[in-house]
C-alpha cells in the first residue's frame, strides 16, 4: 500500500507566504465592507470584525517578514518598518472611517469616531514618510527627501488645524450650528464656485478648515512624488513602476490645483473634480500599494537581484 504525496513543510511555508502577500495587496479594500458590519450585525460584530482583520494582517505582515534572503530576513531590510507604517496608516483610517461614513457633525460621536480614525491613520503615514526619508537620506538621496519632509511638515500642520477644528466643534457644543451650515460650507463643490451672500461665521470657519485640508492633501500628492523619485534614484523602485508611481500623484496634484482654477470660473467639472480628490481616503490608496510593493516585493524583482528573496 502506498501513501499520497505529502506536501513538505517548506512548500506549507511558501504557499503561506503567497497567499499573505496576496491579502496584503486586497487588505485595503476589505477593510471597507469590514466597518459596514456596525449597520448589519451590531457593534459586538464589528468588534470580532476587527479582531479577526488585524490578527489577519499583523500574521500576514510577519509571514512575509520572515522571507529569507542572501542578507537575512525581509524584516531585516532598512524598508520594512517604513513599509509597515505605509500600509498600517490607510487601514487605520478606512476601519474607522468607513464604519462612519460620510462625516456629519449631525451625528457626533460618529464625527470624533470618523475624526479620529483619520487622525491615527495620518499620523501613522507621516511616520512612514519620515522614516522612509530618513532611510532615503542614508541611501545618499538628499534633495528629494529633504523637499518632502518640507512638504510633509507644512501639509501636516495644515491638516492638524482642520482635525483640531473638528473636535472643538463638539466640545463647545456647536455641532448643531456645523450640521445646519454642512450641506453649503462643508463640501467643495459647492463653495469652490463661490458662496452667494455673507456667510455667517460657521460657513467661514467650515471653509476656511476644508481649505487647509485641500491644501494638505495637495501637499501629500506632491510628497509622494517626490518619495517615489528618491526610491527610483537610490534603486529601491523599479523605473517603469516607481515611473508610473510618480506620474500619477503628480497627475493628481495637478487635477486638484487645475480642478480649484477652473471652480474659480464657475465649472461645475472643475469644483467635483477638486472635491472627489481632495477626499482624505484618495490621498492614502498610492502609498499603501507603495508600501504593500516595499513590503512584499522590495522592488518587485529588483529584491531577487539585489538580495536574492528566497521562495
Amino acid at each position: 500500500m502506498t501513501a499520497g504525496p505529502i506536501k513538505s513543510g517548506g512548500q506549507n511555508t511558501d504557499a503561506v507566504r503567497r497567499f499573505s502577500r496576496v491579502y496584503l495587496w486586497i487588505s485595503l479594500f476589505l477593510a471597507i465592507p469590514l466597518g459596514r458590519l456596525r449597520d448589519l450585525a451590531g457593534a459586538e460584530a464589528l468588534i470580532c470584525g476587527y479582531a479577526l482583520f488585524i490578527a489577519l494582517t499583523a500574521t500576514a505582515i510577519w509571514k512575509v517578514g520572515a522571507a529569507k534572503t542572501n542578507a537575512g530576513l525581509v524584516r531585516e531590510r532598512p524598508t520594512f518598518l517604513t513599509s509597515v507604517l505605509l500600509v498600517a496608516g490607510p487601514l487605520a483610517l478606512l476601519l474607522g472611517a468607513s464604519v462612519t461614513g460620510e462625516p456629519t457633525a449631525s451625528r457626533p460621536g460618529d464625527y470624533l469616531l470618523n475624526t479620529t480614525a483619520i487622525l491615527l491613520g495620518s499620523l501613522t503615514l507621516l511616520g512612514g514618510y519620515v522614516a522612509l526619508s530618513a532611510r532615503l537620506w542614508e541611501a545618499g538621496q538628499r534633495l528629494l527627501p529633504a523637499l518632502g519632509l518640507a512638504g510633509l511638515l507644512s501639509g501636516a500642520a495644515v491638516w492638524l488645524v482642520n482635525l483640531l477644528f473638528r473636535y472643538a466643534v463638539v466640545a463647545s457644543a456647536a455641532a448643531g450650528l456645523q450640521a445646519e451650515a454642512e450641506d453649503r460650507a462643508w463640501v467643495a463643490h459647492e463653495y469652490l464656485r463661490a458662496l452667494e451672500g455673507t456667510p455667517p461665521w460657521m460657513e467661514l470657519m467650515l471653509v476656511w478648515t476644508d481649505m487647509l485640508q485641500v491644501a494638505f492633501v495637495v501637499l501629500a500628492y506632491l510628497v509622494a512624488a517626490a518619495l517615489g523619485a528618491a526610491l527610483v534614484g537610490a534603486g529601491w523602485f523599479g523605473r517603469f513602476g516607481g515611473s508610473a508611481f510618480v506620474g500619477l500623484n503628480l497627475v493628481l496634484a495637478f487635477a486638484v490645483i487645475s480642478g480649484l482654477v477652473l471652480a474659480g470660473y464657475g465649472s461645475a467639472a472643475g469644483a467635483w473634480t477638486a472635491y472627489v480628490l481632495t477626499i482624505p481616503f484618495m490621498v492614502f490608496v498610492l502609498p499603501y500599494f507603495l508600501g504593500a510593493t516595499l513590503l512584499t516585493q522590495g522592488g518587485a524583482k529588483r529584491a531577487h537581484y539585489n538580495d536574492g528573496v528566497e521562495g
